[in-house]
């Protein structure tokens, strides 16, 4: 080997370190072998480690202001001021690099005395991550050597530096810059340089990567161990029902909402079937058999079975996990959807409310504009009558005429508001009913009875078929007669003349059943399912020569489910007819003797003459009503306000007094009580008149002191009846 590289192969070590304090204790020694020696010492390192190794060379006991103990000459520099002085786009440049470190080696070597450098620069470009450049820095610095200057150069690097299996390659290209390279002391004695097989030293990172991988490994186990931890509690402790089916369906694992929401313990869940727990075997099935194609469940409705025997509504996501296109489990969310379908359901029902609703308020306007068509009718003839009456005084034929026509036409003034009380107080479950023993056979004779006018001026033909025996049934016979009359008057009018009705009636060992049909313009679809709703009516022309206000219909289905019956109505379609069907519950017990429906025409007895009190603030009713009781051959006296009324009964005694309810100053039934307690009143019949006239309206008139109470519009001959009678 040449004197030449010999010398090199003594000038350049390397020291790889973990502690600072040790490393510096070895750079003091290395520098002060040179200081001893008066040659030169070059320090470039961080501030701090320069202010550690300059206290190291003074020593003990030295004094600031004493000048140092050695004879050589200590140079420091920083080592990022000089770095920066040299390195261009994060690389050494070369001849930077030997103007200002290299004019710094040349000086401190012309006196030929030893010179020992110690640079740290190498180790800060490793740890910005710029080991290309410290390898580079290396080699400028062993340019100073080649080029003649003899100095011992001693470079450091932390073992942090090369702390991974990656920078093996970077770790031998630093270890090759150098003669010696060491892990432990770099300077063992003062005298010399120990030269250490580099091997070892390469064996040594090699040993520090693995147990930095090691520890690293560990600590990744450990933060693992601790993620899968976290997972697992997470999971369990989710909000949302979640558990895991194998692929052969068992039930794998459950987290706690998924048990609290069926309410199963573990073993009676885990280990079961799923299907067990599904109230829709389908809908599982369904659900297995798209997992196991890979397909993803989600928003699937289900219904489950819960441990006190309940069923709830969830909903269920669920994807598959797949090894070696094989199926080894499902992973299942389950949803409680109870609260989501009461929503929806609400949701639902408040859209057919709202349509309900809007359908009522379209079937109010139309009924409002029938019911002003329907009132309208009866008041033209009854207006043009009262105007004609002035005209024909003195011919009483035509008076006779226009008289009869005026009570016709109140009569079915009466009629229209008859159905709509009769409505009202049936759908308001007002209503009461007189039961007793009937043959449904007589409900039918009264009512084909009933609607004959009706039949016969529209030309039909009416075809009956009913049994010889008795159809036993118990209810309200005027009620049932006033069903089977508005069913008859609804084919009839919605039956082109010269039509046909066929009316049977039969019965089985439980029901009498009733029906009638008709071959007459017939039903939609839509109009069938409407038919017994309020107010609902078919197609009619513009002139409206059928009538009716749509509540017949509606009526009868009231009164039949009063009386624990059914009815519904068919049609093949649109001019092909309907038929209603009445069923009533068939009476088995037939011993107890039929009772006949009393008679309404029984004559009156003989009228006589009375005194009549009549207290109304209507002036024309009260003043119809005085001439209609005049004409029937009583004394009248007009009182418009009640305290009008009580002057003229104190002072003429009437025997009767016929007391508006609704009067301004007084209520009637008031005036009713103080009419009472008065002594020339004792024996006089007082009679209630109202527009009211539901069971508790009666009622109230009676306990209030009434002998009796009469609906306006006053009949004629309901009125001259009780005054025949008197008081009963």
């Amino acid at each position: 080997m040449s004197p030449a590289k010999k010398v090199r192969k003594e000038r350049h070590v390397v020291r790889f370190y973990d502690e600072d304090e040790s490393l510096l204790e070895e750079v003091a020694d290395f520098l002060d072998v040179a200081l001893r020696s008066g040659g030169t010492s070059i320090v470039i390192a961080t501030a701090e480690h320069i202010q550690t190794l300059r206290r190291h060379l003074g020593g003990l006991g030295t004094q600031a202001d004493q000048a140092p103990w050695f004879t050589g000459e200590l140079i420091a520099f920083e080592a990022e001021v000089l770095l920066a002085q040299f390195m261009i786009n994060d690389w050494p440049d070369e001849q930077r690099f030997n103007e200002i470190v290299g004019n710094i080696v040349r000086e401190a070597c012309r006196g030929g005395r030893p010179v020992h450098a110690f640079g740290e620069m190498v180790a800060i470009l490793c740890d910005h991550g710029f080991y290309d450049a410290a390898i580079r820095l290396e080699q400028l610095w062993n340019g100073l050597h080649d080029a003649g200057h003899v100095f011992s150069l001693f470079c450091a690097y932390p073992w942090s530096a090369f702390s991974s299996a990656d920078l093996l390659t970077k770790f031998q290209q630093v270890c090759r810059q150098h003669d010696h390279a060491c892990s432990h002391s770099a300077v063992p004695a003062r005298s010399a340089l120990v030269d250490l097989p580099m091997r070892v030293v390469e064996l040594e990172q090699q040993n520090r990567v693995l147990q930095g991988e090691l520890e690293r490994a560990s600590e990744a186990t450990r933060t693992l161990r601790h993620r899968e931890q976290e997972l697992a509690d997470f999971v369990n402790n989710a909000a949302e029902g979640i558990h895991r089916v194998g692929s052969d369906g068992t039930i794998l694992w459950a987290n706690k909402a998924e048990l609290a929401m069926l309410g199963y313990r573990w073993e009676e869940y885990v280990g079961h079937h799923i299907a067990q727990f599904h109230v829709d075997q389908p809908v599982i099935e369904s659900i297995l058999v798209r997992l196991r194609n890979g397909d993803i469940v989600y928003d699937q409705p289900a219904r489950l079975r819960c441990k006190d025997g309940s069923v709830i509504h969830v909903v269920i996501h669920s994807n598959a996990c797949f090894e070696d296109n094989k199926l080894r489990y499902t992973r299942c969310f389950t949803r409680d959807a109870t609260d989501r379908l009461r929503l929806e359901q609400a949701h639902r029902e408040r859209e057919a409310l709202l349509t309900e609703l809007t359908h009522m308020n379209q079937a109010k306007d139309e009924f409002l504009a029938m019911l002003a068509h329907e009132l309208r009718n009866p008041l033209a003839p009854i207006s043009a009558a009262a105007q004609a009456l002035t005209l024909m005084a003195s011919d009483p034929e035509r008076v006779k005429q226009t008289a009869a026509i005026v009570a016709r036409q109140a009569g079915h003034l009466a009629a229209l508001l008859d159905d709509l009380l009769d409505v009202a107080r049936v759908t308001r479950g007002l209503i009461e009913l007189d039961r007793e023993r009937i043959d449904l056979r007589a409900v039918v004779t009264a009512a084909i009875e009933q609607v004959a006018p009706l039949v016969s001026s529209l030309s039909h033909r009416v075809a009956v078929e009913m049994s010889d025996m008795p159809a036993w049934i118990r209810g309200d016979y005027k009620r049932l007669v006033q069903v089977m009359a508005n069913i008859l008057t609804n084919a009839a009018k919605y039956t082109p003349a010269g039509g046909r009705l066929d009316i049977r009636l039969t019965s089985n060992a439980h029901e009498v059943e009733l029906t009638v049909s008709d071959n007459g313009i017939g039903m939609s679809t839509d109009l069938v399912d409407k038919a017994f709703q309020l107010f609902v009516q078919g197609e009619r022309s513009s002139n409206r020569s059928q009538g009716g206000l749509g509540v017949g219909l509606a009526l009868v289905r009231s009164l039949v489910h009063a009386h624990g019956g059914t009815i519904c109505a068919r049609s093949p379609g649109v001019g092909q007819g309907s038929t209603f069907t009445l069923r009533l519950p068939l009476l088995h017990h037939t011993d107890v003797p039929a009772v006949e429906p009393a008679c309404d025409d029984a004559a009156p007895p003989s009228p006589l003459c009375l005194g009549v009190l009549i207290v109304d603030d209507n002036i024309d009713a009260a003043k119809m009503l005085e001439m209609l009781l005049e004409i029937a051959g009583h004394r009248v006296t007009l009182a418009h306000t009640a305290a009008d009324g009580i002057c003229k009964a104190l002072e003429l005694a009437p025997d009767v007094c016929l007391l508006d309810i609704g009067l301004p100053d007084m209520d009637g039934r008031d005036l009713a009580g103080r009419l009472r307690t008065m002594p020339v009143l004792a024996r006089s019949q007082l009679i209630a008149v109202s527009g009211y006239g539901q069971p508790h309206d009666r009622q109230r008139s009676i306990d209030a002191g009434f002998d009796d109470h009469l609906v306006k519009p006053v009949k004629t001959d309901e009125l001259l009846a009780l005054l025949a009678h008197g008081r009963a």
